[in-house]
């Protein structure tokens, strides 16, 4: 990541930040090069999920895409994502077709932060 482009999210890197950087950087072993693949990863894959997601019928599959997703999010420190997949996979369990406004809001918001980092 570009010093340039760590300023510009400067202000978005305590915990409110959509995903912990020093969780990132210790997932990755501080290989600076690796943390932008794996986001690039992360916001390529979250953006397929999501889209499976709306089309998928079958609830198995459908609770399989949300518990890959809070894998995913984990792994790059992207904890709101991860609690919305725990709320929503616990949701899907008992209930049908449970809502993701949520999980897309989730990770939109995490998607435009790695934007922010990549960009710059």
């Amino acid at each position: 990541m570009a010093p340039s482009s760590m300023a510009r999210v400067a202000g978005r890197a305590g915990p409110e930040a959509p995903i912990d950087l020093v969780r990132l950087a210790t997932n990755t072993l501080g290989n600076r090069d690796l943390e932008v693949q794996v986001l690039h990863l992360f916001k390529s894959q979250s953006s397929t999920t999501l889209e499976r997601l709306a089309g998928e019928t079958d609830a198995s599959v459908r609770l399989d895409l949300v518990h890959t997703l809070k894998g995913s999010a984990l792994a790059i420190g992207a904890e709101r994502v991860a609690v919305v997949c725990e709320s929503l996979e616990s949701k899907m369990r008992s209930v049908p077709n449970p809502a993701t406004e949520s999980l897309i809001a989730a990770v939109d918001e995490t998607n435009r932060y790695i934007r922010d980092l990549l960009e710059g």
